[in-house]
């Protein structure tokens, strides 16, 4: 397949078409389990359940269908590639998405203000309502499983979030992403960040041991002096504050650009190729090429492609 296309089909049949170890990142933010219906139609899946990703009536069969794209992504993924998924949570509300459509909905709504007709059959779906799914978490179980090396758990931190008008619980200010890697052995560019202004106070004089028992004194040797201060800041940590980038465009889940240029940076090299099975708006094509790397995409929805040609088309202008 070209390089630097997004291609209007959906993630499995597009992962297909790409040859083995021909990647060497992929950045994605795949559907979230009964969150929004994106309106795209229904995939055939090879276990026969027909649908979008995101609309299963269990947590255990999207996490399976999701598993499924990954295991292709694993396939042409290079051994020494890396894999960035930021995956959020959601409440229970079993079979949110098995109703019909209100004939009065306003296609500019979000989430279940288009569907009626709650069918509730907690037997089957198994988590009570309104309990957090904690589906991040078993899909990394699931991923490591399935011969993953999940490097690091991170979280993205949103400072200015979207209010909640919930009163009988707290308001969820972060999501997950998960960086796994194929091999034990993978491309990365170590990431660094400022120091605590604390840090400076205690590198700044030498290390002593005073008021330490001498038990202590035998475990950590002799006072070695002045530590040294790295001029690139200390090792990046894994809570990132990022806020959310306003846009106009007609996407609901765009993530912000800042979330996806450490894992670039990060676990691609320069003039290496990037790729997003679930490209959506397309952030991760636009800040791939902004940062030197080539970019392969996929999306079912062709208003979502127009909307990435359109943001790469400006950032063309731009340069």
């Amino acid at each position: 397949m070209e390089q630097n296309l997004i291609y209007n089909t959906d993630a499995l049949t597009g992962l297909r078409l790409l040859p083995d170890e021909s990647v060497d990142c992929i950045v994605t933010s795949p559907p979230y389990w009964q969150m929004r219906d994106y309106g795209i139609g229904s995939i055939v899946w090879p276990d026969g359940w027909s649908g979008q990703l995101g609309l299963e009536p269990t947590r255990e069969e999207f996490i399976a269908h999701l598993c499924m794209i990954f295991d292709e992504c694993r396939r042409v993924l290079k051994p020494s590639g890396t894999l960035w998924v930021n995956l959020g949570d959601s409440y229970s509300k079993p079979y949110k998405y098995n109703r019909r459509q209100d004939p009065k909905w306003n296609e500019n709504s979000k989430n279940s203000d288009c569907l009626i007709d709650i069918k509730v059959d907690t037997a089957r779906h198994r988590i009570p309502s309104k309990s957090l799914c904690n589906i991040p978490n078993k899909f990394a179980d699931e991923m490591i499983l399935r011969g993953w090396v999940l490097r690091n758990e991170i979280i993205w931190y949103k400072p200015a979030c979207m209010p909640a008008s919930v009163r009988d619980r707290f308001t969820v200010d972060f999501e997950k992403m998960f960086f796994f890697t194929k091999s034990q052995r993978y491309y990365f560019e170590q990431q660094f960040e400022p120091y605590a202004a604390s840090s400076f106070d205690r590198y700044k004089n030498p290390v002593t041991l005073n008021g330490k028992s001498e038990k202590y004194r035998c475990i950590s040797g002799k006072p070695h002096g002045r530590l040294k201060i790295n001029p690139r800041g200390r090792n990046m940590r894994c809570v990132w504050r990022i806020p959310y980038e306003p846009s106009h465009e007609a996407h609901y889940a765009m993530y912000p650009s800042r979330l996806v240029e450490t894992p670039i940076e990060a676990g691609c090299p320069e003039g290496g190729l990037v790729l997003d099975p679930f490209m959506g708006s397309g952030t991760t094509a636009v800040v791939a090429r902004r940062l030197g790397r080539h970019y392969i995409g996929f999306e079912p929805n062709p208003e979502y492609v127009a909307i990435c040609e359109k943001r790469l088309e400006q950032q063309t202008l731009s340069l």
